[in-house]
């Protein structure tokens, strides 16, 4: 037990996300110096989406690719390997008939999300049933562009006999060899496949899948784990789950009766299916999945550090049953992982690649063409933080002294969430765009002046001419919403504790 006591979870905080955490703390032994670890990241059923998910009653709406490679950078910046990956469905729109006069600008954005996904580091997707909406041949070309494989083990030309895409792909990552297989919806109807080629044929998964995990353990390169990115339904991917103790992780599209799910509760994130860890997502690109994993026997399966804590505290307490007690000694052997779902927040900032990116998209300028940034954080400079604006606010910076959020990194320190990426956004300022870095925040330390009013950097060579914007309770929401606080937020009564004398 002494490797899985020291694989300890920090507590979830206000204004922290309000999800399992997954962060790793503790010394490191003998044992732990051989182990390896890595964190999967991914996202299912984005259905075309490229800026924030479609619910307008919402008060602050998650999503947008902008923020997602935002965020990825950020977590990259805490020196974590990643498996990033797409479990399908991700250009098109699910479950919607694709008019004729939409079909240009449709495939036009569906190589815009391609790009990002190359830009972001993506390395591997599932074909999920409605990447194939505009036509197989379609889906071909936007794998052309794309430097990721696109992966589909049971998806066929009838005529030649051939997969139209690879079965499967094996990626190193975290000192582990990870196989990764695709899986597409074997029941597509016949209306829908005639639109996607009357060539298709979406074979049997299990038989394909059954070839492709033989492939991938058959010699002296075996992989360390299985995964697989199923886009198929819940009651085919539930049998695989229990038909192969093989498979390490299995993504499920979540598919009841032909029809997607877009929000997934928060229970059905992740769950055990026999052997299997078993993983869905929310669609629109609202939320990622993440699964830090640690690797000490590639034989064993995964086991949540949660479920074997709760099993250790039944036995502290003297409430285990036997069958507990059987279980934890299984459970003792196995690899854990700690589940984390994040919500893309407008406190993930945007990623100014991504922006461009889309700009230059929209001015319908070929892609290919657009430069990627050199400069890390070419933002940066825009920041004038708050010692710039004390030289001609002196009364405002006196009055912002006596509020809590001059002092908001303060209250992470203290309990030391101060590093924690999925925190500090809300209680620094820039994070994302000014620093990177969570252990060197410096002059960006606290919710400052620019985290209500936005950046303005020529406002100090011409106040009158370049004004601040009026603060709403948008900006506010970014992190005062109740998916970051668990409570509401009432921007009258709280704008009067926060809010600077006038000159």
């Amino acid at each position: 037990m002494a490797r899985f006591l020291t694989f300890s979870l920090l507590c979830v905080l206000a204004l922290c996300l309000a999800s399992t955490p997954f962060w790793s703390v503790g010394s490191v032994d003998s044992e732990e110096s051989e182990q390896r670890k890595f964190t999967l990241v991914f996202n299912v059923n984005n259905g075309g989406y490229i800026d924030v998910c479609g619910c307008k009653h919402k008060e602050v709406r998650q999503g947008s690719l902008t923020r997602r490679a935002s965020f990825l950078r950020q977590f990259r910046a805490t020196g974590r390997e990643l498996l990033l990956v797409d479990a399908g469905s991700a250009f098109f729109a699910i479950g919607k008939r694709m008019k004729k006069e939409e079909r240009a600008e449709a495939i036009r954005k569906a190589e815009l999300i391609v790009e990002s996904y190359n830009r972001m580091g993506y390395q591997a997707m599932s074909v999920g049933p409605f990447d194939l909406a505009a036509g197989v041949e379609v889906t071909k070309d936007l794998e052309k562009r794309a430097k990721f494989p696109f992966l589909s083990a049971n998806l066929y030309d009838k005529n030649t006999g051939k997969r139209f895409f690879k079965p499967h792909t094996v990626i190193n990552v975290g000192g582990v060899r990870v196989g990764l297989i695709g899986l597409t919806l074997s029941s597509m109807s016949r209306p829908f496949l005639a639109k996607v080629g009357s060539h298709v044929q979406a074979r049997d998964p299990m038989k394909s899948l059954r070839t492709s995990i033989d492939e991938l353990k058959k010699d002296e390169n075996a992989v360390d784990l299985v995964f697989v990115l199923a886009h198929t339904k819940e009651e085919t991917n539930f049998k695989i789950a229990e038909t192969f103790p093989d498979i390490h992780v299995l993504v499920d599209p979540y598919i009841q009766y032909g029809s997607h799910h877009t929000w997934i509760k928060d229970h059905e994130w992740v769950q055990r299916r026999a052997e299997t860890v078993f993983l869905r997502g929310d669609g629109q690109g609202a939320r990622l999945g993440l699964l830090d994993i640690e690797v000490f026997d590639a034989n064993k399966p995964l086991v949540s550090t949660s479920d074997l804590y709760d099993l250790e505290d039944k036995i502290e307490a003297d409430e285990a049953t036997s069958e507990d007690r059987t279980l934890l000694t299984k459970f003792q052997s196995f690899n854990p992982f700690d589940f984390t779902r994040l919500s893309l927040e407008p406190h993930h900032l945007t990623d100014p690649g991504i922006d461009q990116l889309v700009e230059q998209w929209k001015k319908n300028i070929d892609l290919a063409g657009v430069a990627e940034l050199e400069d890390q954080l070419p933002r940066k400079k825009d920041y004038l933080t708050v010692t710039g604006c004390q030289k001609c606010h002196e009364k405002q910076h006196d009055w912002w002294l006596k509020t809590k959020h001059a002092h908001a990194l303060a209250s992470l320190e203290r309990t030391g969430d101060h590093q924690r990426f999925d925190c500090i956004g809300c209680h620094t300022l820039g994070y994302g765009e000014a620093f990177l870095n969570t252990t060197k925040v410096g002059q960006f330390a606290n919710v400052q002046c620019e985290s209500c009013h936005g950046t303005n950097p020529q406002h100090a060579q011409d106040p009158k001419k370049h004004t601040y914007r009026k603060i709403t309770k948008q900006q506010c929401l970014q992190c005062h919403n109740k998916e970051q606080t668990l409570k509401d937020f009432r921007f009258s009564q709280a704008r009067k504790q926060v809010a600077c004398p006038k000159s």
